[in-house]
């Protein structure tokens, strides 16, 4: 598990890894909605871990794992 923030939110995530233009996470499905709430002027989040920044993300695609998780793919913009 790690603690990364999402927009000044800190989140434990179950799963989080990060590529060059890509983040893989997975979160349970109560955080969601905190997490990623809807945002009416943009669709980008916010990335910080360890206290570095690593940009802004757009959400690419969310599957409902079996383990009543959620699994997310970010592409940085």
């Amino acid at each position: 598990m790690d603690i990364i923030q999402v927009d000044g939110l800190d989140v434990l995530t179950s799963s989080f890894n990060s590529y060059d233009e890509l983040i893989n996470m997975e979160l349970q499905q109560d955080q969601i909605s905190d997490v990623f709430p809807y945002k009416g002027n943009t669709l980008s989040y916010a990335f910080v871990k360890s206290g570095i920044s690593l940009g802004y993300y757009k959400i690419l695609s969310a599957k409902r794992l079996a383990s009543k998780k959620t699994s997310f793919t970010l592409h940085k913009q």
